[in-house]
């Protein structure tokens, strides 16, 4: 992932974006986004992005857990309801995108091998 500073790309902008929203208190948001940039990711098959909004979402929601476990978007709120946070949900989804890239590309690999 590019430093923050480099907005060069749609990804880059989205997380930047999802630090900004978040810091401000916007969780819903800051979901939002950061699902959008998964998305940029997963079209463009960045293992380091998939991995950059797996860690970003776990920190986030670790934060929402300790500063604000009332918020929908909390472990505890999301258990009350017999459901996983939209976070650790975002966390797991990018996780497994970013193994099945690379699986694929590990079969694509033996395949081209003599």
């Amino acid at each position: 992932m590019a430093a923050e500073s480099d907005m060069s790309t749609p990804f880059d902008r989205l997380i930047f974006l999802n630090r900004e929203v978040f810091v401000s208190g916007h969780y819903h948001t800051a979901y939002h986004t950061l699902a959008a940039a998964l998305h940029e990711a997963q079209e463009r098959e960045d293992t380091e992005g998939l991995l950059a909004v797996e860690q970003v979402a776990e920190e986030q929601l670790s934060l929402i857990d300790r500063i604000a476990p009332q918020c929908e978007h909390s472990t505890s709120s999301a258990n009350a309801r017999g459901q996983m946070s939209r976070f650790a949900m975002l966390a797991h989804q990018a996780h497994a995108h970013r193994q099945l890239i690379e699986t694929q590309r590990k079969r694509h690999e033996r395949d081209l091998e003599p």
